[in-house]
């Protein structure tokens, strides 16, 4: 441990001689100073705790070099001696920054007590600066860890208004400072929430129920936006809050403070993920139902389409009874079309595409919509000469009927809905700005209504999927999320216009070549029904199914084995063997599924031909059996020229086969 410093200062050299010995008995360490210029000099090389100073010296008086010395060293202790000592001199040492004064002639022992004071005093005072360093440092820390941490962390008084909010309040939240404190918690949070706020200041005055803390999830409000915002997750931080009861006594100028003090965390993205997860698993459980839905509406379908196909086999196309069954016939396509549709939502089908006018899907789309709309009138604007485009029509038709419930849903009290078709030609210059790959000829539709319209915070979201403007409950916010999903797919793109008030022209851009594509009239439309002859193993597990199935391939020339299961089917192979010409096999089937049965009767006579037929889009299995050798297969519903059509390839086909084979046999 180092010895206190002590420089004495006077300019006569006995006086320093003698303070030196007396202090250095002291076990102090002493160095002397003859003048003021000397005593400077000594202080640019070295620090001295305390200087014992003579007021009287020639050149540099007492005064003047303290106030140098101090000006070096704020913290050394001064102690100033003189033989001239007075009440003003005194005074005025104690104001120029003397700690103490001794008047000469002085005592030994008043001395050494008034320097030891005056070391024991720099002492304390070195000690309280560095408590003050350190509980500066230790407050610089923790508002440090407070004011970055992530979660909210604050307090509240007795009554639950804010103490102390952290700076991670105003970030996450947007609200000042200022506009917190002071202000209540309750003000904060969402209104059905503020019961909550209400219970949790109750127990933090009851310290009985507290003391083990509260926990519980709020919704917070952020800054600029109201409950009239349509996404929750924008207009409110979900939190997770913990808190505590908080007390600090009475001390100094501080008042008793009780209340609470508050952690709380964002969890908003997980209850976002947690809301998307179960609306995932309410969409994978629709699927599931929906495929069974729809294996069971399509033989409902299937019964309805082939009695209605036997009977218009029996009148002249242009008679009245053949347009009314083509009626038929096209409710049963819209309705085979909308348990795709609803398949689609849950499954990643392949879809077939083709060439078509797309007037046609609009007026088709329009009409079923505008048969349980009464109160929409629907106003078609169609280009004559459109151009053809290369598209799926079940997932187009999708599209419309989106836009057409969108439209309608924004027009509760009634309206109009515009649907235009146009020829567009995008070239380089205005490809990026429109948003298209590449450029070229393009049809452009446009379903127009004119509902309440939406402002621009609203049309950046709506295609997001789960975003819906809908009550919870009431939509799912995929509709037109899927429909910009189909477009993307078909290399088009959406645009959207609106204005609150002033309606929504939702149009999208489908790529397009220079021709007109054919307009379909099923009204019209000539079916060829192909006789044949051979016997068919025809295996469904639906009764109904069978009795249609059978009837019409009967009238189509062909003797028919019935199976209402794939084990009697496999029974029935391998009595019948060579005697089957052709099995039409039905996918989704109890105990043995079609796919099985498949491999069964292969393995039976691995010649035999194969035609799948399903109720049950199930894409990735007809494909593999299609690799694995089935012959083709085919959708329910169908009609009879339908079936004798695919009946028809699969035999030709094979008659190709055989006759190609003998040719390559015989010329060998």
């Amino acid at each position: 441990m180092s010895l206190e410093q002590i420089l004495v200062v006077d300019d006569e050299r006995r006086i320093v001689e003698n303070i030196s010995r007396c202090l250095n008995r002291e076990g102090l360490d002493v160095v002397g100073a003859y003048n003021g210029a000397e005593a400077l000099a000594m202080f640019g090389r070295q620090r001295f705790d305390l200087v014992l100073l003579d007021i009287s010296m020639p050149d540099l008086n007492g005064y003047q070099v303290m106030e140098h010395v101090l000006g070096v060293d704020s913290d050394v202790l001064i102690v100033i001696m003189t033989g001239f000592a007075s009440v003003e001199s005194a005074v005025k040492a104690l104001k120029k920054g003397a700690w103490d004064y001794l008047k000469k002639p002085f005592e030994y022992a008043d001395l050494i007590k008034t320097v030891k004071n005056g070391l024991s005093q720099k002492k304390l005072v070195a000690d309280k600066k560095a408590v003050s360093a350190r509980l500066a440092a230790s407050e610089k820390q923790y508002q440090n860890m407070v004011n970055n941490s992530p979660d909210l962390i604050f307090t509240l008084d007795e009554t639950g208004h804010f103490l102390f909010v952290n700076d991670q309040c105003e970030k996450l939240l947007g609200f000042s400072k200022q506009n917190m404190l002071g202000n209540q918690f309750e003000k904060f949070v969402h209104s059905r929430d503020q019961q909550k706020v209400r219970q949790l200041n109750c127990s933090g005055q009851d310290r009985s129920d507290a003391a083990h803390g509260l926990q519980m999830n709020l919704r917070v409000k952020k800054a600029g936006y109201t409950d009239a915002c349509h996404d929750i997750f924008t207009a409110y931080a979900f939190m997770e809050l913990k808190a505590s009861p908080m007390h600090l006594p009475a001390g100094g100028d501080r008042k008793e403070i009780k209340g609470l003090y508050c952690v709380a965390r964002d969890v908003s993205e997980r209850v976002n993920l947690e809301a998307q997860l179960r609306q995932a698993q309410k969409m994978e459980a629709i699927g599931t139902l929906a495929g069974g839905i729809a294996h069971d509406f399509n033989n409902i379908l299937m019964g309805i389409q082939g009695y209605a196909s036997l009977v218009k086999t029996g009148f002249d196309s242009q008679s009245v009874e053949f347009k009314r069954l083509a009626n038929i016939d096209e409710y049963v396509s819209s309705g085979a079309e909308m348990s795709r549709q609803l398949l689609g939502f849950a499954q990643k089908n392949g879809h077939e595409t083709c060439f078509i006018n797309l007037n046609f899907l609009l007026k088709m789309s329009a009409k079923m919509f505008g048969r349980t709309k009464k109160d929409i009138i629907i106003e078609p604007v169609l280009e004559k000469k459109l151009w053809g485009t290369l598209v799926d029509e079940g997932q187009i038709k999708q599209v419309l009927m989106n836009l057409f419930v969108n439209a309608w849903q924004a027009m509760p009290d009634g309206g109009k809905i515009t649907i235009k078709s146009e020829n567009v030609w995008i070239d380089k210059e205005k490809q990026e700005i429109v948003g298209v790959e590449q450029a070229g000829p393009f049809v452009r539709i446009t379903v127009k209504d004119t509902g309440i319209g939406m402002d621009k915070d609203t049309m950046t979201r709506i295609f997001d999927p789960f975003f819906t403007t809908k009550e919870r409950g009431q939509g799912t916010g995929l509709g037109l999320a899927t429909a910009y999903g189909i477009i993307k797919r078909h290399k088009g793109i959406f645009k959207v216009e609106s204005r609150p008030g002033a309606g929504s022209a939702f149009m999208f851009f489908l790529p397009a070549k220079k021709a007109s594509a054919a307009v379909k009239n099923p009204l019209n439309s000539l079916e060829k029904i192909i006789n044949g002859k051979g016997t068919i193993l025809l295996v469904d597990d639906e009764k109904g199914v069978i009795e249609v199935c059978s009837e019409m391939l009967e009238s189509l020339g062909y003797d028919v084995k019935i199976a209402l299961s794939g084990l009697e089917a496999v029974n029935i192979m391998k009595t019948a063997g060579k005697k089957i010409d052709l099995v039409i096999l039905d996918m989704v089937m109890p105990q043995m599924s079609g796919k099985e049965t498949f491999d069964n009767i292969r393995r039976i006579q691995p010649d035999v031909r194969v035609l799948v037929s399903s109720g049950h889009n199930k894409e990735n299995e007809i494909k593999h059996m299609m690799q694995k050798g089935c012959s083709d297969f085919i959708f329910k519903p169908f009609d009879v020229a339908m079936l004798s059509e695919k009946l028809n390839g699969i035999f030709n086909n094979c008659s190709e086969k055989g006759r190609a084979a003998a040719h390559l046999r015989h010329t060998s």
